[in-house]
């Protein structure tokens, strides 16, 4: 007798056999938590090289897109040039590139150990002048109570001390178990080393690559899952991949003219603080007082006379980042408002650290649009307006919150308007 399959109850037979095999799945995970993570652990460590690569190859595709689109496209008015506009692209990015690299690695790094060595055998001199200058301070100034300052002078130079010590302690540990570190540092830049190579292979088969997956995808997937993973794909990569480049482009910047007015005004460490400031400007919202504080402490212990103009300072730049700069390289990318900043920042720090602060703000940014995406279509499916505004109780706030909205489109405008252009232009 020939069975007939009902493929309603096919398709639900076939689902609980999913949701099962992934219940069992999550039950081993958590009976052997030890195990799993060390296996995860194994296999992250193996695949480091390709994330490295998978990493390099994104910041570095919009550099090889500009000299394909402006530089070598004159190549392709006659005949199809793709492989050596390609090639040609590529060279000219990982020249810039590898000379960044190298122009880091045999300038900066340099510099900031040898900040780093002067600033650990000079930690209780330091500290020592930045006392006395205090207590000059406040003798030569006709303060109030100044009993009272002197206590809490003194308990300050206490913790001060014990900081201090803290560090000094650190330091000698660090440069002791300096051969202990060279092996893992030895073998983390063979992994770089490596991310980059397959980088290049990356790049130069991005639309094979892309093609193979899309072909993956549309083998195992009905058509409208296949299209809103699609859909899904390219919101993501225009969030992470503006957000990301644009970051790392006005945090260099930034880095840049720390380093240049340092310079200027003479004020200590100007390569390990600019590094410093450069690279927690990357994180938003919170990056600008993360650097500040430990830079700031470094310049009150070496010279407490700078340590105001190095805050006026780092105040001004991140003003000019703030109002200037950021908006002409990011606009309003984000598109999130500050709450929704500092709870992505809070949230992604706290489970995995400072690259999880930096991933957090474009990680909530998509996970916005695409809730955005289903409230409105959930509105209109019940004929009821999609704009905020409708939906304020107290109407007082609308002018205020209208007049910021006007100044720049938001990140779910800019990205809709890309893909409707992208659209139009597969039409056409």
């Amino acid at each position: 007798m020939k069975l007939e399959w009902n493929k309603r109850y096919t398709l639900i037979a076939v689902y609980t056999a999913l949701v099962i095999a992934f219940a069992v799945i999550l039950i081993f995970i958590f009976a052997r938590w030890d195990t799993f993570v060390s296996v995860l652990k194994t296999v992250l460590s193996v695949a480091k090289p390709l994330m490295y690569a998978v990493g390099i190859a994104y910041i570095l595709w919009p550099i090889v897109h500009i000299f394909e689109a402006k530089l070598f496209s004159p190549l392709e008015k006659k005949r199809p040039r793709a492989k050596l506009v390609r090639s040609l692209s590529l060279i000219c990015t990982y020249v810039i590139f590898l000379s960044l690299l190298s122009l880091f690695i045999g300038t900066v790094i340099p510099q900031i150990t040898d900040s780093l060595m002067t600033l650990q055998s000079r930690m209780y001199n330091y500290i020592s002048n930045a006392q006395t200058w205090l207590y000059d301070f406040l003798s030569n100034t006709n303060i109030p109570n100044t009993e009272f300052l002197y206590d809490l002078m003194g308990k300050l130079n206490q913790l001060i001390n014990s900081v201090v010590a803290w560090l000094y302690d650190n330091l000698k540990l660090v440069f002791s178990n300096i051969t202990s570190y060279a092996a893992s540092f030895a073998t983390e830049m063979k992994n770089i080393l490596l991310g980059i190579v397959f980088s290049v292979y990356f790049l130069l088969f991005k639309e094979h690559l892309l093609a193979q997956i899309k072909k993956f995808f549309m083998a195992f997937f009905p058509d409208h899952i296949y299209q809103k993973l699609a859909h899904y794909a390219v919101v993501t990569d225009h969030t992470f991949g503006g957000f990301i480049s644009g970051k790392i482009f006005d945090s260099l910047i930034i880095g840049l003219l720390c380093f240049i007015l340092m310079t200027i005004f003479r004020m200590p460490y100007a390569p390990l603080i600019s590094m410093i400031v450069g690279i927690t400007n990357i994180i938003p919202f919170f990056g600008p007082f993360i650097g500040a504080i430990p830079s700031a402490f470094i310049i009150l212990v070496a010279d407490p006379g700078m340590t105001i103009w190095f805050i006026l300072m780092i105040f001004a730049l991140q003003q000019l980042d703030g109002n200037v700069i950021g908006p002409k390289i990011l606009g309003d990318f984000i598109g999130l408002t500050p709450l929704w900043i500092i709870v992505s920042i809070t949230l992604m720090g706290g489970l995995f650290g400072v690259f999880g602060m930096f991933l957090g703000v474009p990680t909530f940014a998509v996970i916005y649009i695409f809730v955005k995406e289903i409230t409105e279509k959930n509105l209109q499916k019940k004929e009821l307006p999609i704009e905020t505004d409708s939906y304020y109780s107290d109407e007082r706030y609308l002018a205020i919150i209208n007049k910021a909205d006007a100044a720049k489109p938001s990140l779910f405008q800019t990205i809709r308007r890309k893909l409707s252009r992208k659209k139009n232009n597969e039409k056409a």
